[in-house]
């Protein structure tokens, strides 16, 4: 298994070398970055999987760099290090999306853990979007009528009672119904069903983020991607 990229955002020079050398021994590919500034204008070659990142750095703090990344549309999974014991702060991170917080002085253990189930998760969400994209796109492939015949379809429907509500005969139905098995790549009914069921849930979470804030847009995706994680470990 190829583990991902972390970046580890610290302006203790101590701490961000020492955090970055334990990660870097268990496999992992990592930049270090001695401000929220400095990552900001990096150009690194791919999406970091998970971000160490201090809260309380020189310049922009590590909750605005929070803010900034949400903004920009980045996946990354955020875990925090903060050597305060700041429960207010903790609480915004963790509403804002963070992954995960780490309190100083930590054990190697402690960061090992966070980031691992860090870059698990974004490897998982990362190909559960993958597979949504798919099925998107094929559902978008379907005519206006064969949408209307996998309608009936899912709902159960004989052929002929798809034809009875269209107004169609039930040769067109089947004629239909062969073509949209055929674009949506499925074999059989519960594979058909399967994949239409996801693109439903997929549609519904992103009408849900286009119409709530930012912070609830963001604790709704949390909650659906450890949803997700729950169904594919079980």
């Amino acid at each position: 298994m190829r583990l991902g990229c972390v970046a580890v955002i610290e302006d203790d020079e101590d701490t961000r070398m020492l955090v970055a050398d334990l990660i870097e021994n268990v496999g992992f590919s990592v930049r270090t970055f001695a401000g929220a500034l400095e990552f900001l204008s990096s150009h690194l070659p791919a999406e970091p999987s998970c971000i160490l990142l201090d809260v309380r750095l020189q310049g922009m703090s590590g909750l605005d760099l929070q803010q900034r990344l949400a903004q920009r549309g980045s996946q990354s999974l955020i875990v925090f290090m903060t050597g305060f014991a700041d429960v207010n702060m903790s609480v915004r991170a963790m509403k804002a999306g963070a992954f995960d917080f780490l309190q100083k002085p930590f054990r190697e253990q402690e960061v090992l853990d966070a980031v691992c189930a860090a870059d698990l998760a974004y490897r998982q969400r990362a190909s559960v979007n993958r597979s949504m994209d798919v099925i998107d796109r094929r559902f978008h492939s379907l005519t206006a009528r064969e949408r209307e015949v996998l309608e009936g379809v899912v709902d159960g429907l004989l052929n002929k009672q798809i034809a009875a509500s269209l107004g169609i005969t039930e040769i067109t139905v089947k004629v239909h119904r062969a073509n949209l098995m055929r674009k949506m790549q499925a074999r059989t009914l519960v594979d058909l069903v399967k994949d239409v069921s996801l693109h439903l849930s997929f549609q519904r979470s992103e009408n849900q983020r286009n119409t709530s804030d930012s912070v609830k847009r963001t604790g709704e995706r949390l909650s659906e991607t450890q949803n997700l994680m729950m169904q594919i470990f079980a």
